[in-house]
């Protein structure tokens, strides 16, 4: 009996397992037909996509570099007169007035020197005076002795006017100190021949007592051409401003000892400002004068825009290191400002978006609308509410967009993004206008 139970449970569950297998059937076979309906729907459905009308616009192509903003009227202050600080009656940033002393430089020794040539020159003059004697051994030493000082005043003049037309032709100094350094080499060059003339006119006075006279003379020339070097150094010991400004570059304390020719300070004025800016040199032929450019300011609240003109371009290219450490030749560009901002600090950087090319009434795209497309390049364009392929010839283009020659018509509408998900040509869309 217990035999035929367990045969009896068996038969349901035999019969149960068919019934099973449909069920699951039923079940996948409706997702399918979910999955079918699913897609069927959404490729019925409209595709957004984000799309702009083509209009004509104007074409720009240039580039972008750094520059440094500087007074459009600027002074640089130069030292004069070799020797010690001995006051300084300005800081940086103030102002300044026509005639205001800047600085002065100690003098002491130059006095000091000045009161021993004015006592050699009287001296001199009480020898002259004498009956005239035969040259003896402690003339010509006495003698030789000058012709070494004034080898060495020669000597220090050659190497004073070397540096000062090396500062001249670095544009660091005007023309009258590199002048002056001229004159001063020459004084010293001639007082160096009147010396050794000297020495000649005391071995000839035992033959020719005659020539004294002119021994003497060129002696007290070229005394006075020393003294009158000494007083002409001591007068540009004070050094002042020759125009109204305020006061900046200046690095210098009272004391430090400053040879001749060092730059001190810079005397701005507050009309006007300019930039300055280092372009490649691939770049430089293609900058003109009074060029329009666009300043970039940036600032905590944003960017301030402003705008300049190209007021000058160098002739020449220098070397310069990138910001990744490179060596590039370089040109520097001087920009004035035309429009500056209210509030400008000096030595700030500023960007400066030099314009190489301008073209009116031209199709454009960004150049992300672009897709490779039968050797060549195609856009995605909505006609009639549709998707559409449409190739396309570009020709000039600059960092984000491109100008269409063939291909597109304005009015034309293009989708922004080519490889939107779903896109196929005939697929219908629905427009997200951006422009």
């Amino acid at each position: 009996m217990a035999l035929e139970k367990s045969k009896f449970n068996q038969i349901p569950k035999t019969f149960k397992l068919p019934k099973f297998k449909h069920r699951k059937f039923i079940i996948i076979g409706g997702l399918a037909a979910l999955v079918l309906i699913s897609v069927m729907i959404s490729n019925a459905l409209p595709l957004s996509a984000k799309v702009f009308t083509l209009q004509p616009k104007d074409f720009t192509k240039g580039f972008t570099e750094e520059g440094e903003i500087i007074a459009a009227q600027e002074w640089s202050v130069f030292n004069p007169v070799e020797g010690e600080l001995k006051s300084l009656n300005v800081e940086n940033g103030v102002e300044v007035k026509k005639g205001q002393v800047l600085f002065e430089i100690n003098t002491r020794d130059l006095t000091y020197q000045l009161e021993v040539l004015k006592a050699q020159f009287l001296s001199l003059e009480g020898q002259r005076l004498q009956s005239y004697k035969s040259s003896n051994d402690a003339q010509v030493a006495l003698q030789n002795l000058r012709i070494q000082q004034a080898e060495k005043d020669a000597q220090t003049a050659e190497l004073n006017l070397t540096r000062m037309k090396a500062l001249y032709d670095a544009g660091s100094i005007p023309l009258v100190q590199f002048e002056e350094a001229q004159t001063s080499s020459e004084k010293a060059k001639n007082s160096l021949e009147q010396q050794k003339e000297g020495l000649k006119l005391i071995y000839e006075q035992s033959k020719a007592p005659q020539g004294t006279e002119m021994y003497y003379n060129n002696q007290k020339k070229a005394l006075q051409a020393q003294i009158d070097q000494l007083e002409n150094k001591i007068s540009k010991a004070k050094v002042i401003t020759l125009q109204d400004g305020f006061v900046k570059d200046l690095t210098l304390k009272v004391g430090n000892v400053i040879p001749q020719g060092q730059q001190i300070l810079t005397v701005f004025t507050n009309d006007g400002y300019k930039l300055e800016s280092y372009i490649l040199a691939s770049d430089a032929l293609d900058i003109k004068l009074g060029s329009p450019v666009q300043v970039i300011q940036g600032t905590s609240t944003g960017n301030n825009y402003l705008t300049g003109k190209v007021e000058a371009v160098d002739p020449s290219a220098v070397e310069r290191i990138s910001p990744l450490g490179l060596k590039e030749n370089r040109v520097k560009v001087t920009i004035l400002l035309t429009e500056p901002s209210p509030v400008v600090v000096l030595g700030s950087s500023v960007d400066v978006k030099f314009t190489t090319l301008e073209v009116s009434h031209k199709l454009l795209i960004p150049k992300t609308a672009l897709f490779p497309y039968q050797e060549g390049e195609a856009v995605w364009m909505m006609q009639e509410g549709k998707a559409k392929i449409q190739s396309v010839k570009k020709g000039l283009e600059n960092d984000s967009q491109v100008i269409i020659e063939q291909g597109l018509s304005d009015g034309d509408i293009i989708l922004q993004d080519p490889n939107l998900t779903g896109l196929k040509e005939g697929k219908r869309l629905k427009a997200l206008v951006l422009y």
